[in-house]
């Protein structure tokens, strides 16, 4: 976790971040590293440089997943990160979070089916008010649910993909609870897992997280320890389209 995290965890109070009960040490941390992913697919002629840095091609996501495999990382699931963090729940001897952020379609078609077949979760963080709409690019909710039998948990991004530091304290609450219920509404369950639009937070911003019903929050931060204390401050590590296998690798394996 870089110092920004460390001092906006700081200046949360313990009420704010953790359930009644015993105090647990502050100190206390797991090593997970939580891979996040965007968009998994081809590009359109001359692309702009941001959707092209966002984007791995599928040959290559699946031979990263396939050296995931190899080398006996098991991919968990957020509620396995929730009970290990505040229930002292055993996870596996390497463990690994696969996320994707925003929601793009191709991640079913071209992430999904590579997963499935070697039996990894994943969790994919959609906006909700992409969902349906105009950009083919993005999901539909038949995806959604599909992407739900094939073993992934969906998590909120927020409605329309706002950098909530910036937005007002009503205008972010109203991001955080409206795409909680939409999400909550149409998959007939609890959603419980949030990531910030651009990495972007401040203690305010966690507390109105924490408000809005999540049990764990992830962040852009590089890093692969997570704390105890800051389960709505989780660092992730974004894999990009100029990632190298073996970058890929070195990143992995630099955590052991």
């Amino acid at each position: 976790m870089r110092p920004v995290a460390l001092v906006i965890a700081a200046a949360l109070t313990a009420a704010v971040l953790l359930p009644a009960g015993p105090a647990r040490p502050a100190s206390r941390s797991i090593d997970v590293p939580v891979l996040m992913y965007h968009r998994v697919g081809s590009l359109p002629p001359d692309p702009p440089a941001m959707l092209a840095q966002l984007t791995v091609q599928p040959r290559v996501f699946a031979a990263q997943m396939r050296w995931l495999a190899r080398h006996h990382f098991q991919a968990i699931t957020p509620r396995q990160l929730f009970d290990a963090l505040e229930k002292r729940k055993r996870l596996p001897a390497r463990p690994v979070l696969i996320t994707f952020d925003d929601g793009y379609r191709n991640v079913r078609f071209n992430a999904a089916p590579v997963l499935h077949r070697l039996g990894m979760p994943a969790t994919a963080f959609v906006i909700t008010g992409r969902l349906d709409g105009a950009d083919p690019s993005f999901l539909t909710w038949r995806d959604v649910r599909a992407l739900e039998r094939d073993g992934f948990t969906i998590g909120s991004h927020t409605v329309h993909h706002i950098p909530l530091s910036s937005a007002s304290p009503a205008q972010a609450t109203r991001e955080l609870t409206r795409s909680r219920a939409t999400l909550e509404r149409h998959l007939g369950h609890p959603v419980e897992w949030f990531a910030y639009p651009y990495g972007s937070t401040s203690a305010a911003v966690v507390t109105l997280v924490h408000k809005s019903g999540y049990l764990l929050a992830f962040t852009t931060q590089k890093g692969a320890t997570q704390y105890t204390r800051a389960p709505l401050l989780l660092s992730r590590y974004e894999i990009a389209r100029d990632d190298r296998l073996a970058d890929f690798a070195a990143l992995l394996n630099s955590r052991r």
